[in-house]
């Protein structure tokens, strides 16, 4: 089983959609351009066959070189672990076999309408020198527009190489088989002709011309027999489509369409009012071809088991037998009767007759004219298309009813009304009830909710938890754990069982490592920001170091990882500030350290207090010089005499990127001396 495999690490194997003799459909999942595909992988008995394999990869490289709107395109060709497949593109749709099966016949526009898709498709594959060999409806798709697309090229040149009694689909194509490919022949573009001509006979009437118990002899009918009219099944169908049918189908291949532009230009005026009811076609007869004999086909031939259609065509010719010799000589000199024993045979036959007439219309007759009654077989497990030929071999009519089954597999007969066993007469209708497969159901849409609910959901419904696939992925929508994407998409219908699933499914905003900003202009620094979805706050500062709209620091730094949506910081350089001279006031006290002079009071021996005149305290020099933009430090700033402790203020006028000196002398001594810097005063 190759469902949920991953082939070239790019396409996955959903599940089984189709299949034939030598290859089996699967649909697929392009996981890099997200798509859709149909892989036809070839079954694993011809992996072997170096040969087979060979011929499967030149015609498939051929194949790849078709570019039309009508037919399926191939994306690639691979080969992993002996398993050799093509993708292609996937038509959502119908064969057109299961088309006609279900609408057809069709109507006559609309068979043109198909049939010139068809032969637009195959005239492109001619002009590249590649000739389909295999037209059938099994291999036309029809989308739910209704354009045609054909498929299987250039695996249908290697289906020749095999004999027509190898498999069951290699029979199935045996209905639309040239004569000249029953033979043995080589399939050629008018092989093609024949081919588009037998499908035309099938849309228009819904049958195939030629029916047998064999492919043997289904093939010898289009060596032999003239194709049936198909106004004997539906007397509107137009003269001139069936003249286009028989031209197609003609027996030699000179005597075709040449080209399949021929055949479509004979479709486009086909149904023109001056050609509905134009004259037959008959085909021109080459002298001598009215004596020409069928070659001989022996009873044992036709009962073979593995012989092919062209080793039964000899070169032998049936000899006519002469009915004029007599088998043996007649006796001379009969005795002549009497005329008495004459009379009485003459009358004894008559009464004989009569009575004979008698005993047959009562008893031989109803027997005769009734149908013949028939005892339905088990058609159960058996593909639809065998069925139907097996009962129209039976001259027994059918209708189909689609079911859904989990026991029979889609296209396959899951029961019949009557019931296998019952005897039914010929013309009956039976119903054939057949399988779609298990029943779909419809995938919703799970975007946006949690991935593991969802999953939990899922197996509940009972899709398989191994094909449940969850793939993780940033996202700035859907919030973590949440699922982003889905496949299958929502609304499709899907068989639980079989059904292959992936999730995209969210881990958050994917984080951004922030890099160096700084020395960035502002404008590519708020640039970079919102690209990776980040927000600038922008703060501005002087600096002497960094030129004036350059990031001088930034917060978060360089190297940290921060979420999408999250705030960075920009400081920006105004550039160096311009400066001003700044005045500074200092109030500084100056201790006195004098004589303060005689108390009051004093006492005297004999304990008496005598009041005396009280002395004035010595004076102090006290000298302030300062250096500033306006002074010298060798000039006297103020000069006074204390006789206390004194405050002073003093201002200094400190130029940009300056200092300014004080200095105060008492008594002619240096107390204080003290230079200030612009930058340490407020302001600088």
């Amino acid at each position: 089983m190759l469902e949920g495999r991953l082939l070239n690490e790019r396409y996955v194997v959903k599940k089984l959609i189709g299949g034939g003799g030598m290859a089996n459909v699967y649909l697929g999942f392009d996981n890099i351009l997200e798509r859709e595909v149909a892989i036809k992988v070839l079954r694993l008995e011809y992996s072997n066959d170096d040969e087979f394999i060979t011929r499967f990869h030149r015609e498939a490289q051929s194949a790849t070189s078709l570019s039309h709107p009508n037919i399926v395109n191939i994306y690639d060709v691979g080969e992993e672990d002996d398993i050799y497949y093509m993708v292609m593109e996937y038509v959502d749709g119908l064969t057109l076999k299961e088309y006609i099966q279900r609408y057809g016949p069709v109507s006559v526009d609309e068979a043109v309408d198909i049939m010139l898709q068809m032969t637009s498709a195959i005239e492109h594959a001619h002009s590249n020198h590649i000739v389909h060999r295999d037209i059938k409806p099994q291999n036309i798709l029809i989308d739910r527009n209704r354009t045609v697309k054909v498929t299987d090229f250039g695996i249908a040149l290697a289906l020749t190489a095999t004999s027509l009694t190898q498999t069951n689909s290699v029979l199935g194509s045996v209905h639309y088989l040239s004569p000249e490919q029953a033979r043995g022949g080589t399939a050629n573009r008018k092989s093609d002709i024949y081919s588009l001509g037998i499908v035309m006979y099938e849309l228009l009437t819904g049958r195939i011309p030629f029916n047998g118990q064999s492919a043997v002899s289904i093939a010898l009918k289009h060596l032999e027999s003239p194709i049936p009219s198909m106004r004997k099944w539906d007397p509107l169908i137009p003269q001139s489509l069936e003249n286009i049918v028989l031209k197609a189908t003609n027996k030699d291949p000179f005597q075709r369409y040449q080209r399949v532009t021929d055949f479509e230009k004979d479709l486009e005026t086909a149904l023109d009012p001056d050609r509905i009811n134009e004259s037959p076609y008959y085909p021109p007869v080459e002298p001598g071809d009215e004596t020409k004999a069928i070659p001989v086909i022996k009873n044992d031939q036709l009962t073979g088991q593995h012989t092919n259609v062209s080793d039964h065509v000899n070169q032998e010719t049936t000899r006519p037998i002469n009915f004029s010799q007599a088998n043996s000589e007649q006796e001379p000199n009969k005795k002549k009767m009497s005329k008495k024993k004459k009379a009485v045979i003459w009358l004894t036959s008559i009464f004989a007759f009569i009575f004979g007439t008698i005993l047959v219309a009562l008893f031989v007759l109803p027997t005769l004219l009734k149908p013949d009654e028939i005892v339905l077989e088990d058609y159960t497990g058996m593909h639809v298309d065998e069925v139907i030929e097996a009962l129209e071999e039976l001259n027994l009519e059918y209708e189909i009813e689609d079911i859904y089954s989990e026991e029979i597999e889609a296209d396959h007969v899951e029961s019949t009304d009557p019931e296998a066993g019952e005897v039914v007469e010929e013309g009956a209708v039976i119903t054939l009830f057949v399988s779609q497969g298990i029943e779909p159901i419809i995938f919703e849409d799970y975007v946006g909710q949690s991935f593991n609910q969802v999953e939990r959901l899922l197996i509940q419904k009972g899709f398989n938890p191994e094909n449940i696939k969850r793939v993780d992925t940033h996202s700035s929508e859907f919030a973590e754990g949440q699922i982003v994407s889905q496949q299958p998409l929502p609304d499709s219908e899907v068989i639980p069982s079989e059904t292959f699933i992936i999730f995209e499914v969210s881990i958050g905003k994917e984080k951004v490592v922030l890099e160096d900003l700084t020395n960035m202009t502002v404008q590519a620094a708020t640039k970079y920001l919102e690209d990776k979805d980040l927000i600038a706050s922008i703060t501005e500062e002087h600096s002497s170091t960094v030129k004036e709209g350059l990031v001088i620091r930034h917060s978060p730094q360089a190297g940290d990882e921060i979420e999408p949506g999250s705030f960075v910081n920009l400081v920006v350089s105004l550039g160096e500030e311009e400066l001003s001279p700044i005045t500074h006031t200092l109030t500084i006290t100056v201790p006195y350290t004098g004589d303060q002079g005689q108390p009051a009071t004093v006492d005297n021996d004999e304990d008496e207090t005598e009041d005396i005149e009280p002395q004035t305290p010595v004076a102090q020099q006290v000298r302030i010089y300062i250096s500033d933009m306006n002074n010298n430090l060798t000039d006297l700033y103020e000069q006074s005499s204390i006789t206390s402790d004194t405050e002073f203020t003093i201002r200094l006028v400190i130029a940009p990127n300056s200092t300014a000196t004080y200095k105060i002398e008492r008594d002619d001594q240096v107390i204080v001396q003290k230079t200030i810097a612009y930058d340490e005063v407020d302001g600088g």
